[in-house]
């Protein structure tokens, strides 16, 4: 991939979730609800785009509010499912990849160690 497509990508969401975040005042969950909504496109085309979206906004969650992680599973599940499939990896350089999994075994762990909401 070339790094200004995934390094334009990853910014742009973190981007939009701490403006959204400061300058809407909205919750973490809120400003990843409104995430996922402006990111539609990226988080449910799947592929590289999708790893590389969900990967980087939830690592946002885990970093700040994990037990957030509870509302977003059926994003966590998108996440390791893409998370499995090679054809995401190829073409990203040695330090996307390093990222991205890093982002994704972050995501895991702290979602692993909480549980979704009753219901």
């Amino acid at each position: 991939m070339e790094p200004e497509s995934y390094y334009e990508l990853r910014c742009a969401v973190v981007e939009t979730f701490y403006e959204v975040l400061l300058a809407e005042g909205y919750t973490i969950g809120q400003a990843t609800g409104r995430c996922l909504v402006e990111f539609r496109r990226e988080t449910q085309g799947g592929g590289r785009t999708g790893l590389i979206a969900l990967s980087v906004l939830l690592a946002r969650v885990a970093r700040h509010e994990p037990t957030a992680l509870a509302r977003f599973q059926p994003e966590v599940r998108a996440l390791a499912a893409l998370a499995k499939q090679s054809a995401c990896w190829r073409g990203l350089a040695s330090g996307e990849k390093e990222r991205l999994k890093e982002d994704v075994r972050f995501v895991a762990e702290k979602a692993a160690a909480v549980q979704p909401p009753p219901g």
